[in-house]
């Protein structure tokens, strides 16, 4: 009986969180971005304005959220389940607060509810040192071979084929990208007209292909939860700490790809704390950003937000929060890298799902079998060992 309310109560959620992913295809008031950047008039022009609205119908997501939880509330599901369930759609409220206030403080508040904010951590002299170590596990990028295209989407496809059946998933094109690449539910992305290194292609691998495509692959292969498949932004915290993880324990992180993670980080630090966007902007390219790459990562930063300053999008932040309370949490818990691929779970969800690892059992369809070698198992215990030295009562 639990089985078949678990799948109804899972359908049920898609549904809600259908059209709540608006956050990847952000709006921008383009007339102003054209008057501070007009050299970017060209990318400009790929991005919507934000007077163009989103196609969510926020009452109607509303209505359906009060039958879920009223329904939820009567049934005979698991206490276990019910707190998945209602944390899940906790999220989804938190968001479409976001699309109705998208440009103004509001947006702001509900983003750090999500996704915490940069202030607490400012002082941290622990957090300071960790990131001051991680560099002793990058290396340059020595890579020979450039490519574009078909040529740059063929190599990475060879590369997925070793990891998964080319029919579940495909790698397309996109010129509006904010980041080099991106993943889908069964898509990876990438922009056509920018040359990458093989460095870089092997850094979309593990993380765009082995985490976050591996990840919904195995979510949508659950039978008995077919939730594991559905996204929150709950999920995004875990999902980013361990694709930053991947790439150092695979020694694919090069010291150019951290410095733009730890860049993606001050950036958005600075726009919390009152810097606009021509400033951040300028405090990119100054640090070795090109400029297109530095106009991309200061739109990321303010999505949704006023260019002037003051707030952020500060799920920008996880890369580095996610990599650090991943590794504290792997620590303490004493589980395995594999217990993570099951599909889109939080940090609460894992807890959870640990307790109750007798009951609920999730299969595993996909999981990188070189994440198995001895020498990036002993990478990672390195790692979760300094994490926890230095935050011997947790991270966040």
């Amino acid at each position: 009986m639990e089985q078949k309310l678990i799948s109804d109560f899972s359908a049920q959620l898609k549904e809600i969180a259908k059209d709540l992913s608006f956050l990847g295809h952000p709006r921008y008031p383009l007339k102003e971005l054209n008057q501070l950047f007009p050299q970017h008039k060209t990318f400009i022009g790929e991005l919507e304005d934000v007077s163009v609205p989103f196609n969510v119908n926020v009452d109607e997501k509303r209505r359906a959220i009060e039958r879920f939880l009223k329904e939820l509330s009567r049934s005979e599901v698991s206490p276990t389940m019910k707190e998945i369930f209602t944390q899940r759609i906790e999220d989804y409220n938190h968001l479409l607060a976001m699309l109705e206030n998208f440009d103004n403080i509001f947006f702001y508040e509900h983003c750090t509810k999500l996704y915490g904010t940069s202030h607490e951590l400012a002082q941290n002299n622990a957090f300071l040192y960790l990131l001051e170590k991680i560099p002793d596990y990058c290396q340059p990028d020595e890579s020979q071979e450039s490519l574009k295209g078909e040529e740059a989407m063929s190599y990475l496809k060879k590369k997925l084929v070793e990891t998964f059946d080319p029919a579940d998933f495909e790698v397309k094109a996109s010129t509006s990208l904010l980041s080099d690449s991106s993943a889908g539910r069964k898509t990876i992305k990438l922009n056509p007209f920018k040359t990458y290194t093989t460095g870089h292609l092997d850094i979309f691998l593990v993380h765009e292909g082995w985490v976050h495509l591996g990840t919904s692959l195995n979510g949508a292969a659950q039978k008995e939860h077919p939730w594991l498949s559905t996204w929150a932004p709950r999920t995004t915290f875990l999902q980013e700490g361990l694709a930053i993880i991947i790439e150092l324990i695979t020694a694919k992180m090069t010291t150019e790809r951290w410095n733009k993670v730890v860049l993606r980080h001050l950036a958005t630090s600075m726009a919390e704390r009152g810097s606009n966007i021509t400033d951040v902007y300028s405090y990119l390219r100054h640090h070795g950003l090109s400029d297109l790459d530095s106009f991309k990562l200061a739109l990321r930063v303010f999505r949704g937000v006023p260019l002037e300053g003051g707030m952020a999008f500060t799920k920008e932040l996880l890369y580095l929060h996610g990599m650090i309370e991943l590794l504290y949490h792997l620590h303490f818990y004493n589980v395995d890298l594999r217990s993570l691929w099951i599909g889109k779970i939080s940090f609460e969800e894992h807890i959870m799902l640990i307790n109750q690892k007798e009951s609920i059992k999730p299969k595993i369809k996909y999981f990188p079998s070189a994440l198995d070698a001895p020498e990036v198992q002993a990478r990672l215990q390195k790692l979760k060992e300094l994490s926890f030295s230095l935050f011997n009562h947790g991270f966040l």
